[in-house]
């Protein structure tokens, strides 16, 4: 293969990219143009007015446990003991959903008005799952926050460990790496 091959097929793969993006931008820009905005909005608000909110309280209580399970995440987002209960009760809860679509399909008349609970198990998935999604990902993500912080904590503390052993290995004792540190301080404020 010359050179002028390489650079034709290197010019017919870009061709190629930019057909493939150009498809895919104008996918997106239907998928997200205003009219899926509105229809998402009209979905929702037929959602809303499908359920009975005076006589099927339960629905307020299950969000309302998702509303308090958001703010706990959040609150008590430093202690890794309670993140870490959090996140496998609620991946727990997340886990049994499809057995409680089931369960629930069976004696929604024991504590509801009509029956939410589909075989494909939208209604829970909606009500039940992705608010524990929203939480779960929220934890995870804090877990990652706290893991960097601590790297970057350990990483310094094995820096000024290995500072100090090449300190003691050149005969430079720590107050007198102190007195030069000071010293150059000293002579960048009076310049």
């Amino acid at each position: 293969m010359n050179l002028t091959e390489i650079l034709e097929q290197h010019n017919a793969l870009l061709d190629l990219g930019r057909e493939h993006l150009e498809k895919l931008s104008s996918s997106f820009r239907e998928a997200f143009d205003k009219s899926a905005f509105e229809k998402a909005k009209q979905n929702w608000i037929g959602f809303y007015h499908a359920i009975d909110w005076k006589t099927d309280r339960w629905i307020s209580a299950v969000l309302l446990f998702h509303v308090v399970s958001l703010i706990c995440v959040v609150k008590w987002r430093h202690w890794e003991q309670f993140q870490v209960r959090m996140f496998v009760v609620l991946g727990v809860c997340s886990f049994g959903a499809e057995r409680m679509n089931g369960f629930l399909s069976k004696r929604w008349e024991m504590f509801s008005t009509q029956n939410y609970f589909d075989a494909r198990g939208a209604f829970v998935s909606v009500i039940w799952n992705a608010p524990l999604m929203v939480n779960l990902v929220i934890i995870l993500v804090n877990f990652l926050r706290l893991t960097v912080k601590e790297m970057v904590k350990m990483k310094k503390a094995q820096m000024k460990r290995r500072f100090r052993e090449s300190q003691k290995e050149s005969g430079v004792s720590e107050l007198d790496a102190k007195k030069k540190k000071k010293k150059k301080r000293e002579t960048k404020k009076k310049q």
